[in-house]
């Protein structure tokens, strides 16, 4: 498919701007500017009227994902590549218990597969015998805004790629 093969060259690009200091401190300042937190302000904000969601949502974020210590570097690569994706290890009776990230060029999204389901995305695990994962299963971060990569996102350094090349 050509347009892996150009998100493949990408993602090599990408990859090699990281070398060059300016791009490594751009794309810090990036993740450090959606992470920033403190005492007195969280990194996020869960705001819900059900106090028992809000405690979930709480316990998910910060005790299981611990996004405190995992955002920054999640957000980066997000920034770097236009996409991040996370494997949600999820358990039967008590829900998500566990992610680990994949590397963006082992992943693919599919959508359209489903005549019935228009709507339907999965995941392709490419580099794991083309295992297919549901939408449940997968955690999809993008950056949107330049439709030419759809159904992924834009990577912060786009701009810059064809003047590093």
């Amino acid at each position: 498919m050509i347009s892996n093969r150009n998100r493949a060259e990408r993602y090599v690009d990408f990859d090699q701007m990281e070398y060059t200091p300016e791009i490594a401190s751009a794309l810090d300042i990036y993740a450090d500017e959606m992470t920033t937190h403190s005492d007195l302000q969280s990194v996020i904000d869960i705001k819900c009227d059900n106090e028992e969601i809000k405690l979930l949502l709480h316990s998910l974020y910060f005790d299981i994902l611990n996004i405190e210590y995992n955002m920054f570097t999640w957000c980066r690569s997000m920034c770097k590549y236009g996409d991040f994706f996370l494997f949600n290890d999820v358990h039967p009776e008590r829900g998500i218990i566990n992610t680990f990230p994949i590397p963006v060029s082992e992943m693919e999204r599919e959508e359209g597969f489903d005549k019935d389901n228009p709507m339907g995305v999965r995941f392709r695990w490419v580099t794991q015998g083309n295992q297919v994962l549901d939408n449940w299963q997968v955690s999809h971060f993008r950056l949107l805004g330049n439709d030419a990569f759809l159904p992924y996102g834009s990577s912060v350094l786009e701009a810059a790629r064809r003047i590093w090349r």
